[in-house]
């Protein structure tokens, strides 16, 4: 059974406490958690797992901007969204309000059941935002997969395209990680615009991590075109994240995964493709490695590539 969410409630008063406590009742997957506004009840109850703050204004000892500011410079909790809850006007400033992570301020003269509701909404964004990669806002690992194991449950025909990009890490070591992100946000575009240009409103592309993505395509006719748009699009720009010196000495000299300067080519792109009748025959885990095998021959060849698997 998984961890229930901690939501905290800083409630001097004690009333959002017990109705928070009533409404969530039952549900095993939310836990509520009581604490003063003091130090020593804060330091007692808080803690790195805890998935929500709300505070009480009503009845608050604290002054809610010392409270809240303090709150945002604790380290542990710097990225545990903070909601205020209130039935009178909140007298936290617009400016304050963009310092601190307050994602939310809640009428507590709210319904019941329209104030649970409105927290689950919440809760459900959390979650979303969680299955997000930060950088290029694409869906994770998580989402990835669910996605790809409805495509199997439901019998379809697809294509799952898997993007690499060659020499990124000595790239990002060489250049620094802020020109790395760019590369990968532009990346990211040339990902988009091939689906919106070839594909269909219901495929997918997510973010594994690094520079590594992954296109799941409901068409398997349109594989190769997308991968052929992809990678001139790639190639087209991507001596443009490049010194001119670099671009015209066509290397980098950087240090290699063996910690040896090495000649490091200009960057291109490896696509390797897998289709639905693999994935039904064999298990999920089992594909993945046949595809990290023909990602390795794809980086064995110079510049960019698609290899089309069984095609």
């Amino acid at each position: 059974m998984s961890t229930p969410k901690n939501i905290v409630v800083i409630d001097d008063n004690g009333d959002l406490y017990a109705s928070l406590d009533q409404l969530f009742a039952g549900n095993t997957g939310i836990q509520v958690t009581l604490t003063g506004s003091s130090d020593d009840e804060l330091r007692d109850h808080l803690s790195l797992e805890d998935y929500m703050i709300i505070i009480n204004y009503t009845g608050l000892k604290a002054e809610i901007r010392q409270l809240v500011t303090d709150l945002y410079n604790r380290n542990s909790y710097c990225i545990t969204p903070i909601i205020v809850a209130t039935d009178e006007a909140y007298p936290v400033t617009t400016e304050q309000q963009m310092i601190v992570p307050i994602v939310s301020v809640l009428r507590k003269t709210y319904d019941p059941i329209a104030l649970r509701h409105h927290l689950t909404n919440i809760i459900d964004t959390i979650e979303s935002n969680r299955d997000l990669n930060a950088l290029s806002g694409l869906p994770g690992n998580n989402v990835i997969n669910r996605r790809l194991q409805e495509c199997i449950d439901g019998g379809r025909d697809f294509a799952m395209m898997y993007i690499d990009l060659d020499n990124f890490k000595e790239y990002n070591e060489y250049y620094g990680f802020y020109q790395g992100d760019q590369v990968l946000l532009f990346l990211t575009r040339i990902l988009y615009e091939a689906m919106l240009a070839c594909g269909a409103d219901t495929d997918f592309i997510g973010h594994v991590g690094g520079d590594d993505f992954i296109m799941i395509l409901e068409h398997t006719d349109v594989v190769k075109e997308i991968g052929d748009r992809i990678i001139a699009s790639f190639d087209a720009k991507i001596r443009e994240f490049y010194h001119d010196e670099d671009v015209k000495n066509g290397y980098i000299d950087a240090r290699n995964r063996k910690g040896e300067i090495e000649r490091i080519n200009i960057m291109s792109i490896s696509i390797v493709t897998m289709y639905a009748e693999e994935f039904r025959t064999l298990p999920v885990d089992e594909v993945y490695k046949k595809m990290m095998y023909y990602k390795k021959q794809a980086k064995l060849v110079r510049g960019s590539v698609l290899i089309d698997n069984n095609r």
